[in-house]
């Protein structure tokens, strides 16, 4: 896809600011060191990458042969973890806050890489194959914050809350559907980006989640 500006380019580094963002922060929250800052920070980043070409057989991934997106991921987490700890009262006092800028960057992130991973999975011979490139935009959207939770030894936000992978796989799809049937691309990839952003948004707005076998109102009524 030769799109007009180098469209997916910038998609990519929009996804990899926002969730390093992401990643950068809820390392602050957990308390961890700076190191830990920053590999969560790229991890949250690159892992949903990583994981696609893996599984695609892109060897080595991404991210070991493009490394400015690790330089861009590694500086902008430094770049969190020196705001929180220049201004560590503000920050701590501001917890809510920065919660909420927080899922704005991951839902920005989401919709971001949702779209790569379906649109590297089409470039790499895969278009024919809904289901790879569905799986492919999730994986990209939803596999770096796995990865960070499973880290940081939380049940993944993706398993829990605020139907987060179902907003990666419809954004994938609707992407992956308009690609299909010859929509201008930049179109697609507004529509795909737009879809996953604001889904989550309204998500979270009305908390909407899909629904538990045994919730914790369920427990909290038996306790």
């Amino acid at each position: 896809m030769n799109l007009p500006g180098h469209l997916f380019e910038i998609l990519e580094i929009v996804g990899t600011i926002s969730f390093a963002v992401s990643g950068a922060m809820v390392a602050v929250r957990k308390r961890v060191d700076l190191f830990g800052v920053l590999v969560l920070g790229v991890i949250t980043a690159l892992g949903g990458g990583l994981l696609r070409d893996v599984i695609l057989g892109q060897i080595p991934p991404a991210m070991f042969v493009n490394k400015r997106f690790v330089l861009m991921a590694l500086v902008t987490s430094l770049l969190v973890f020196v705001v929180a700890r220049a201004f560590k009262d503000r920050y701590l006092s501001s917890e809510v806050l920065i919660d909420q800028i927080n899922n704005v960057f991951d839902a920005l992130g989401l919709g971001a890489f949702a779209v790569i991973g379906s649109q590297v999975a089409i470039s790499a011979g895969y278009k024919d194959n809904m289901l790879l490139v569905v799986c492919m935009g999730m994986i990209t959207g939803i596999g770096g914050g796995l990865i960070r939770d499973l880290m940081v030894m939380e049940i993944p936000f993706v398993l829990r809350h605020r139907v987060y992978a179902v907003a990666a796989i419809t954004g994938a799809i609707l992407f992956a559907v308009l690609d299909r049937i010859a929509v201008p691309e930049w179109i697609a990839v507004f529509a795909g980006v737009v879809w996953v952003f604001g889904m989550r948004m309204l998500a979270t707005k009305y908390k909407w989640n899909l629904p538990k076998a045994i919730g914790d109102e369920d427990i909290d009524a038996q306790c």
